[in-house]
C-alpha cells in the first residue's frame, strides 16, 4: 500500500504563506514540513492531491515560481520517492 500527494517546497516562509493564502478554501491543502530529502531553504511545504494538481497549477501560473520546487511524492510501506516535476503542464 501506499500515499502519494504533491509538495511544493519554498525558498522562504514568505512564499509558503502567500501560496497558502491564495488556495485556502479552494482547495484541500495543508503545510507541513519539507520532506528532509529535499533541499529548500524554508522548512514548509504546501501539500496537496495529485488530482488538484492541474487546477492549482492554472491558479498560480501568473505567481512567480523562482526558487520553488515541484515534487510528487510517494510513500511506500518502508521507502520514499520523491520525483522533481515541471511547473509547465
Amino acid at each position: 500500500m501506499f500515499n502519494e500527494f504533491i509538495i511544493i517546497a519554498f525558498s522562504s516562509t514568505h512564499q509558503a504563506i502567500h501560496f497558502e493564502k491564495l488556495l485556502m478554501g479552494h482547495y484541500a491543502i495543508e503545510l507541513i514540513p519539507t520532506p528532509r530529502d529535499v533541499s529548500a531553504s524554508c522548512g514548509l511545504s504546501l501539500k496537496f492531491e495529485v488530482d488538484d494538481m492541474g487546477a492549482i497549477l492554472e491558479e498560480l501560473s501568473k505567481e512567480s515560481k523562482e526558487g520553488l520546487q515541484l515534487l510528487h511524492v510517494i510513500v511506500g510501506n518502508s521507502d520514499q520517492k520523491i520525483i522533481p516535476l515541471n511547473w509547465e503542464r
